[in-house]
């Protein structure tokens, strides 16, 4: 399907979404927040992985009850997702890892093309075992909420609850594949082509008329402003709180994962297995604008849905307030 394709396009150019500061939910910045990313370092240690293939790269912040943070990708890495967790970290210990054949836990040289979901599912399996949880909170973005979907079809009774924010649909078979596949790409050329908003960040960054005169430095600013930022945020102006690079993306690792699941199905689980579900969703996010493909479930009483207002798959950066108080909701089950 073509949204699995897209992944890995978006990835290609090393970029991703995070927040550009400390500040919690009502703007304030939180004490000792700047020591966040000491905090990545010291708790850092290693889970072999059950077929000894791999070492999952696995460190912990904030206090309180944990939580498992799935990143987005498939191949990325955890650390864009930690300044929007700050305004939650009085209030939860949030377990991030790199899944397998990310940056932080490679897998062997030339191998990453027999990657598959159900591995990185089993991973996430031999993480529970090794947090002595008899059952774990998620919390997925964007690829993430795929992860956070099939372990919980594989593992239903071991699942306390689940947050989903850029969330991928409840559901994608072949029938629906096509349909959502052509919805999906005109909603990236919408994005893509606001010109006006892409022509007035490049003037404000300062950037040359000519990409040809671009320093190395310039030509990355580049980048972010005209592909990454129109896609993620409404806000193109905020494209420099977008984190870039290409070493923190294993383009094979996520072909490979991404070729590996053709089709999902949610809904028998939560049928045999409720348990509380969040769904985060910015109203312009272009897998899943306003998470219209949730709606049944919400309607039923199935799931919890938060549009947030004018803002896109990183919505933590469009409306920081909106998806601090969803996520908290979504955490604390309120």
């Amino acid at each position: 399907m073509r949204v699995l394709r897209l992944f890995t396009l978006v990835l290609a150019a090393g970029l991703v979404c995070t927040a550009a500061n400390a500040a919690d939910a009502n703007g304030a910045t939180e004490p000792g927040a700047h020591d966040v990313f000491n905090q990545v370092q010291r708790n850092a240690w290693y889970l072999p992985t059950t077929d000894h293939v791999a070492k999952l790269f696995v460190t912990e912040i904030g206090q309180g009850a944990p939580v498992v943070f799935l990143h987005g990708g498939p191949g990325r890495d955890f650390h864009y997702i930690i300044d929007a967790l700050r305004p939650q970290l009085k209030r939860h210990a949030f377990v991030l890892y790199d899944q397998r054949g990310s940056v932080l836990s490679p897998v062997p040289a030339g191998t990453e093309g027999k990657l598959t979901m159900r591995q990185m599912v089993d991973d996430l399996e031999a993480l529970r075992v090794a947090l002595g949880r008899d059952r774990l909170a998620l919390f997925g973005h964007s690829f993430g909420s795929l992860l956070a979907m099939a372990y919980y079809r594989a593992y239903p009774t071991h699942v306390e609850r689940m947050v989903l924010a850029g969330s991928m649909p409840p559901v994608m078979n072949k029938d629906m594949s096509d349909a959502y596949d052509k919805a999906l790409e005109q909603r990236e050329t919408t994005m893509m082509s606001r010109e006006d908003a892409i022509a007035r960040a490049l003037a404000e960054a300062g950037l040359p008329s000519d990409k040809h005169r671009d320093t190395p430095r310039q030509a990355r600013m580049r980048l972010r402003i005209r592909y990454n930022a129109p896609l993620d945020l409404v806000h193109v102006e905020r494209w420099h709180q977008l984190t870039s690079g290409g070493i923190y993306y294993n383009h094979a690792a996520g072909a490979a994962i991404a070729a590996s699941m053709p089709a999902w199905d949610v809904r028998p689980a939560i049928a045999a297995h409720p348990v509380p579900i969040t769904v985060i969703q910015g109203d312009s996010d272009y897998l899943d604008p306003s998470a219209r493909l949730w709606s049944a479930l919400a309607k039923a009483g199935k799931v919890h849905l938060h549009v947030i207002r004018d803002a896109g798959h990183c919505a933590w950066i469009d409306q920081p307030q909106a998806f601090a108080e969803a996520l908290r909701d979504g955490l604390d089950g309120h």
